[in-house]
């Protein structure tokens, strides 16, 4: 995967709108610390992915997380290596934190998908994250 990332205001900047919803009711209530949007490689807007993900999370008694692995693949490569490295710089507020977020973790889904702008590659354009 290439390493270079999109820069906000760069002429072939696209965008890929990265849809965070919870997957499971207990993550509803999830109050995150810290939450960055991922670095979104060329490689993958121009390839106009679009995809699920759903992550395990494990996280350290300050909410940082720990471990993330993939539960369910969103069947390309580099929209999981997004997800699971974005996923690793993330922070739940430690007072949210349930006893199994330490040990089993929880599930959460990230929804890739591109934005109507890419396909036009209208100017100005920014690649985001957003949380639903």
């Amino acid at each position: 995967m290439s390493q270079q990332h999109t820069t906000i205001g760069t002429r072939h900047l696209a965008i890929l709108a990265v849809a965070v919803s919870l997957f499971a009711a207990s993550s509803a209530n999830a109050q995150w610390a810290a939450k960055p949007a991922p670095p979104l490689p060329h490689s993958i807007l121009d390839a106009q992915y679009s995809g699920s993900v759903v992550l395990g999370l494990v996280f350290n008694n300050d909410g940082y997380v720990r471990d993330v692995r993939i539960v369910r693949s969103s069947g390309i490569n580099g929209l999981d290596e997004i997800a699971r490295t974005g996923a690793m710089h993330w922070r739940m507020n430690p007072a949210s934190l349930r006893p199994a977020d330490t040990t089993t973790g929880r599930q959460h889904l990230i929804k890739f998908y591109q934005n109507a702008k890419v396909s036009r590659r209208v100017e100005p354009v920014t690649a985001y994250w957003r949380e639903l």
